[in-house]
């Protein structure tokens, strides 16, 4: 006996083909010419699917669309999606560019970084003293608690001098 043949799989699908040919010759009272084929499916396989999990439910109840609606709507406006979301920085990471990444910025040499395939002690040593790897880590942990829009600035500055160093910034910050 295959398992697509087995007795209870059989009485499901039995089960689903008579719901199914009720509900297409059914007609709800409201809307005559309307057949009722969904409902019946639908309540069907809610007694028969199993219950979602704290976890599941908390991933499909956070967040919104709106976003994403915007980019894959075909036809995105960097303009009014700039306008809606209004990226902007808060005064802290606003300091941590205009200083901290000015300094580090200051300190690449580009040139030594590649023939050296590595950072400079000193680099390595500023780098860790400002948390740069910690910049979305939030500040009960440690970290910054920066947002991704102020790493993704840092990042890009630091690009301009020395690629390397932007990716060893970026990558702690984009992982967990």
């Amino acid at each position: 006996q295959t398992p697509s043949s087995s007795p209870k799989l059989r009485t499901m699908r039995s089960s689903v083909v008579k719901i199914a040919g009720r509900a297409l010759v059914q007609r709800t009272p409201k809307h005559k010419h309307a057949r009722t084929f969904i409902s019946p499916i639908y309540n069907l396989a809610k007694r028969i699917m199993p219950k979602i999990s704290d976890t599941e439910r908390a991933a499909l109840e956070s967040g919104t669309i709106a976003f994403d609606k915007d980019l894959f709507s075909g036809d995105p406006s960097l303009k009014e999606i700039c306008q809606k979301y209004k990226p902007v920085l808060t005064a802290e990471e606003q300091s941590f560019l205009n200083n901290e990444v000015e300094v580090l910025c200051e300190m690449l040499d580009g040139h030594q970084i590649d023939k050296d395939q590595n950072l400079s002690p000193k680099v390595w040593q500023y780098i860790r003293e400002n948390k740069f790897m910690g910049m979305v880590i939030p500040k009960h942990f440690g970290g910054k608690g920066f947002g991704a829009h102020a790493h993704a600035k840092v990042v890009e500055k630091i690009a301009g001098r020395s690629f390397a160093a932007a990716v060893t910034v970026m990558v702690p910050n984009s992982l967990g």
